[in-house]
């Protein structure tokens, strides 16, 4: 597969740019005139093109909300009684994103050609995921299409909720940082230097806060750009790191031994897996196929390992709850429910419990992370506020002294 860049013009006089995976430039011009496309022009990419492109999708691109509700209204009007391709030709005509209404085009195409809509979706698997392709595939193959993307719009609608709680929860903390350490740099940069230099005239031996204060701005005004660079790259150096098997795996394992956070970060991970799980099996999904789709769901690559575990365990005829148990990551109520699932016959029920639970107290603590954050956040600005004002005013007093003697 190359990758094109591609010119088009829409029925309504629109003109899209963008860039599309095909084998040959005839596939392209194939692709957007089966879908009523005039095709202006279509030029092989090149390997900086389709890298500035994927940063551009990245800001501007198809959003993980648009996806969401794309599945909830498709599920809506399924359950209506339209059929899926009239249901897809209806969610295209309306939608506003160019990008996301030739995908939404596209698959409405591939179903009217008989291709089944589990197999469609795979051709967008960075907007759809494994999670979801599964359980559209168990869904086809049971009949049960409409409930299964209920169900799907219902766990995506929970967890936009969970990212929006936790973005508004640390939005407030973020801003009061930043301004804070803004403040602190202009009074580093600009304005204590000044008023600093008056004392440094008069030769007075300078108290220590003070002359600490000095030495540090003046670093920072000198090596402000050295201090940026830094900054920069130790940014993207941890970012590639992360990127890589080895960094994904020490990052994980650092976040998770973070104290509050860290038990945080897990209950987040165990939720994705546990609502996962509930949710594929309750579609029809073998457990072991389940566990193998939910892996794309949990982010965190310790308890993938786990999980990987966990599938080789099963596969070797033990008991679900002996390999939870056994795994030392899981908290205990996991495990037991786990283990009531399994001797009851209800594993999807209590999977889907566990998932519950953990939504419970991660919006619990979001709710008071502002609260428990807010006097740590002042306490830090003070203490930075009156070291200043100390190396200030300390060799003020030192003066009056002097004069007075």
């Amino acid at each position: 597969m190359r990758v094109f860049k591609y010119t088009v013009d829409h029925s309504s006089g629109k003109t899209i740019r963008g860039m599309i995976e095909m084998e040959d430039r005839a596939g392209v011009f194939a692709f957007f005139r089966e879908r009523h496309y005039r095709v202006v022009a279509v030029d092989l990419a090149s390997n900086v093109e389709v890298a500035l492109h994927k940063l551009r999708e990245r800001l501007s691109g198809i959003s993980r909300e648009s996806v969401i509700f794309f599945v909830r209204q498709l599920s809506t009007l399924v359950r209506s009684g339209l059929t899926l391709a009239q249901a897809l030709e209806s969610l295209a005509a309306q939608e506003r994103n160019h990008k996301f209404r030739i995908v939404i085009e596209a698959l409405k195409g591939d179903i009217e050609k008989g291709t089944p809509f589990s197999e469609a979706l795979v051709k967008y698997q960075n907007l759809f995921s494994q999670l979801v392709i599964g359980m559209v595939q168990a869904g086809e193959a049971a009949g049960i299409l409409d409930e299964v993307l209920e169900r799907l719009a219902s766990i995506g609608l929970q967890e936009l909720e969970i990212r929006t709680r936790l973005r508004a929860a640390l939005t407030y903390p973020i801003i009061l940082v930043s301004i804070a350490l803004l403040v602190l740099g202009f009074l580093l940069v600009s304005a204590v230097p000044k008023f600093l230099e008056i004392f440094r005239t008069t030769r007075a031996e300078l108290p220590l806060a003070t002359t600490i204060l000095l030495n540090v701005s003046q670093v920072m005004r000198q090596f402000w750009w050295l201090i940026v660079a830094g900054a920069a790259g130790l940014f993207f150096g941890l970012s590639h790191y992360y990127g890589t098997r080895a960094g994904r795996v020490v990052m994980d394992q650092f976040f998770l031994r973070l104290p509050v956070l860290g038990d945080v970060y897990l209950k987040i991970a165990v939720a994705r897996l546990t609502r996962s799980v509930s949710a594929l099996t309750r579609s029809g999904i073998p457990l072991l196929r389940a566990l193998e789709i939910s892996k794309g769901v949990i982010g965190n690559v310790v308890v993938l390992r786990s999980l990987d575990q966990i599938r080789a365990g099963i596969s070797q005829g033990k008991s679900l709850t002996e390999l939870f148990g056994g795994a030392g990551i899981f908290p205990p109520m996991v495990v037991q429910m786990v283990s009531v699932g399994e001797n009851t016959g209800k594993l999807d029920e209590m999977l889907g419990e566990v998932a519950k639970f953990y939504d419970l107290e991660l919006e619990y603590f979001l709710r008071n992370l502002t609260a428990s954050l807010e006097p740590i956040l002042l306490l830090f600005m003070g203490l930075m506020v009156g070291f200043i004002a100390l190396a200030v005013l300390m060799p003020v007093f030192n003066l009056v002294k002097v004069f007075r003697g």
